[in-house]
């Protein structure tokens, strides 16, 4: 078979039911979303779809891309473009009186305190995008809805998401999602047939890059042969959401327009806070910046070869700072500058975590990656690639690609407003199949498999491309894993793929215990991919059952991510008044270190700012302002803070560490040695043992070096930091043995880490393989 007859088959069953059939999709996106309605006319037996054109005053044409921006000022709500103008300007602050990009924030305990109560949270802002989207087509809007998320949406996203869109529906319809991927991959199926003809063939692996405006998300279809033709299925998708054209676009703002600004004004980086950067400067600037891209994309589309491609925005634009006025004079982005600030967005190798407190500089190839990853498949498999999303239309982007996927066919869905409308267009495909069949086109399944963690490994529960929702039908029996006659056993729950750990809970079984005592688990997994476990302790009708329901257990969790939900949650408990004052102090600190660990250092010196001022300038936090001013590369800041510490070895420690990697050894002998002279250490003399040799000094550094690892040394009792010191003095003095040693006492403790967070222990697996197999087989899709 040659050809996907999909649309074929949805023809056939929509004229055999006779009557007129339409329905609404809707691409709910990041920076811009769109509308379309798809229509059956039985009299023709033609499926059309189209966007639905929003005209408004002062924009030419009738745009279908509405700007997902929301502006509020004295009780006027301004949507879309008109909102879009709101940005930047005096009077409008950011998540006070305009919201943008507010989509990767639904379904966060996260809201904006300052805005009035209408558009005080993300699911507010979504509900207020999608009731102006339907205003476009309210004489039909009884019909069936359909809203795209990002295929990386975990549960909590997806179930905001669905409040929004129903709470919008009424009634009148009856709202579902479908991931974005699904629908560019449905749209240029139903639109450009030709386009993926070479394509259609058993086994042809298909990759569906949508990069838009503040996501990236990426979905790997093969094409099988069935009785219905060739079906799409789906193998992998990607769990990274967090990339898009809006961090393209802050990263010219921060990397190229501020540090312009501050060249011309002669200041120095440290002259604007974070709030000032963030919150005033940022939101002037990031028009400019978009517009200086697009123009010099549009220059490097047509010609590929000028590498000297340069764009200007000519005149003066003013950036209001605080009362004072700052001016660019006709800043221009060359192709060169632009290369660089592509560079971490194009990295095929690219690190875990990359970006600062104002740009996430995550690289397309990380959500790439974790598809191929999970697909089992190499580059070299993927036969086609499906560009989707107003940034795969970068030419640097396509060119990555290109190099990357050797003997992958790129497809665009299009440009200009054909490429915006196309995930709102496979969207409404997708509810016209449901309004005239009730089946849908593409129907959800498992992007990996789900699985539940015993002693005898990994149960399967439901397999990669298991349609959903799926459960059991039977429960599946499990075991005590260990006797108890005094304690509780602790029973780790824990879900997975096999390859990562994605869930865990803990259920507690009161003694007596009985090694052996059968457990029944039953599951369910849902649409939106989220796992519902129950387990039973068979004959003990005291011992409460276990009942958890896991949000993502089968996507990628970002750790970063995580990390970025808790410090926007902890500032929203601060707000909401959960925090007492006398915690107030220890809340700030906490913000401060999820901000450094991401990256975003001057958000992260801002919080440990309010951190000292509720709890006072204490030595443990004046040292750790040292260590983030150090970061930010302000080193008279820091020594500053290091001697406010006093008299504390660490800070002196810290200080002495700092003046040896700017060369200022002698200064830093004088700090090592005030170190030592309050607490002698291994790690002291070690780093002393440095300065020395920098001193020209090697035979008293290796004195020093063979003094800090002679002796009996109880590696167990170490703490991290002294394990690297010690490390580098047994290299030095080429003690091989003991630097094996220390380096796998650092491996055992990694590994420890990950047993220590368990806290219990897994049940047991029934030993008879057969009856496991059976087991795992009682699923119900």
């Amino acid at each position: 078979m040659n050809t996907i007859q999909m649309f074929d088959r949805l023809r056939s069953a929509l004229a055999a039911g006779g009557d007129p059939v339409a329905a609404v999709g809707i691409d709910l996106g990041t920076t811009k979303s769109c509308a379309a309605v798809a229509r059956f006319d039985p009299a023709t037996r033609k499926i059309t779809c189209a966007c639905i054109p929003f005209p408004e005053a002062g924009v030419p044409g009738a745009p279908v891309a509405v700007p997902s921006v929301v502006a509020i000022k004295n009780d006027e709500m301004f949507v879309g473009h008109a909102a879009r103008r709101c940005v930047g300007k005096k009077g409008f602050l950011p998540q006070r009186d305009v919201f943008r990009e507010t989509k990767n924030e639904i379904g966060l305990r996260y809201t904006y305190w300052k805005a009035p109560k209408e558009v005080d949270c993300a699911t507010k802002v979504a509900g207020v995008l999608l009731e102006h989207l339907v205003a476009g087509i309210e004489d039909e809007f009884d019909l069936p809805l359909v809203v795209t998320v990002p295929a990386s949406f975990h549960g909590a996203q997806r179930a905001a998401t669905l409040q929004a869109a129903s709470a919008v529906a009424g009634d009148r319809a009856n709202a579902r999602l479908l991931d974005e991927p699904y629908a560019a991959f449905l749209d240029v199926l139903f639109r450009q047939p030709d386009a993926v003809k070479p394509l259609l063939r058993d086994g042809a692996n298909i990759l569906v890059f949508d990069f838009g405006g503040g996501t990236c998300d990426v979905a790997i279809f093969t094409l099988a042969a069935s009785n219905n033709g060739l079906e799409p299925r789906l193998c992998a998708t990607s769990r990274y959401h967090r990339i898009g054209g809006g961090d393209i676009d802050r990263a010219i703002v921060h990397d190229h327009l501020i540090p312009l600004l501050l060249e011309r004004y002669q200041l120095p980086r440290t002259a604007f806070s974070w709030k000032q950067k963030r919150l005033i400067i940022e939101p002037q600037l990031l028009p400019l910046a978009e517009r200086l891209k697009i123009a010099l994309c549009r220059q490097m589309a047509a010609q590929p070869e000028n590498t000297r491609a340069e764009a200007t925005a000519a005149g003066e634009y003013e950036i209001a700072v605080d009362g004072e006025s700052y001016w660019l004079e006709s800043p221009a982005l060359t192709h060169a500058l632009f290369l660089r600030i592509l560079k971490p967005f194009l990295d095929a190798e690219p690190p875990p975590e990359s970006g600062d407190e104002y740009v996430q500089r995550g690289s397309i190839f990380s959500p790439i990656r974790h598809a191929l990853f999970h697909a089992k498949l190499d580059a070299e498999d993927i036969d086609g690639i499906l560009l989707a999303g107003s940034s795969s239309l970068i030419p640097p982007v396509q060119d990555a690609l290109r190099n990357r996927f050797g003997n992958a066919r790129l497809i665009s869905c299009g440009d200009g407003e054909v490429l915006q409308g196309a995930i709102a267009r496979g969207a409404a495909l997708q509810a016209l199949s449901l309004a005239g069949t009730g089946v849908a086109l593409v129907e959800p399944v498992t992007s990996l498999m789900a699985g539940l963690q015993t002693n005898q490994g990994l149960l399967c529960l439901a397999e990669a491309g298991t349609r959903l929702p799926a459960g059991s039908t039977a429960p599946i029996r499990l075991f005590v894993p260990e006797d108890s006659t005094t304690r509780p056993v602790e029973i780790a729950v824990e879900v997975g793929d096999g390859n990562r750990l994605s869930g865990r809970s803990m259920w507690s079984l009161p003694s007596p215990v009985r090694k052996g005592e059968p457990l029944d688990l039953s599951w369910k997994l849902d649409e939106n991919q989220c796992l519902e476990l129950e387990l039973v302790r068979t004959g003990h009708a005291h011992t409460e059952p276990f009942h958890h329901r896991f949000v993502a257990p089968v996507t990628h969790i970002d750790q970063g991510q995580i990390a970025r939900c808790r410090m926007l949650e902890r500032e929203q408990a601060v707000r909401d008044g959960q925090v007492t004052k006398a915690e107030l102090g220890d809340a700030f600190l906490s913000i401060a270190r999820d901000a450094r660990a991401l990256g975003e250092d001057e958000k992260a010196l801002h919080f440990l700012s309010l951190a000292i001022m509720e709890k006072g300038g204490t030595p443990h936090l004046l040292n750790l302002r040292g260590l983030y001013r150090e970061q930010l590369g302000d080193r008279d800041g820091a020594e500053q803070s290091y001697r406010s510490a006093g008299s504390w070895e660490p800070a002196l420690f810290n200080l002495a560490l700092m003046q040896t990697k700017g060369e200022h050894h002698s200064e830093a002998l004088e700090s090592i040695d005030k170190a030592i002279d309050l607490y002698p250490s291994r790690e002291a003399s070690i780093l002393k043992g440095q300065i020395l040799e920098k001193l020209d000094q090697p035979r008293d550094a290796r004195l020093l070096y063979a003094d800090a690892v002679s002796g009996v040394i109880d590696l167990k009792k170490c703490e991290d930091y002294q394990l690297y010191w010690l490390l580098k003095a047994a290299r030095a003095m080429e003690r091989n043995d003991l630097a094996a040693n220390i380096e796998a006492e650092q491996r055992e403790r990694g590994v420890k880490r990950k047993i220590a967070l368990r806290q219990g222990t897994l049940p047991d697996q029934a030993t008879d393989t057969a009856a496991a197999a059976s087991a795992r087989q009682r699923v119900s899709g």
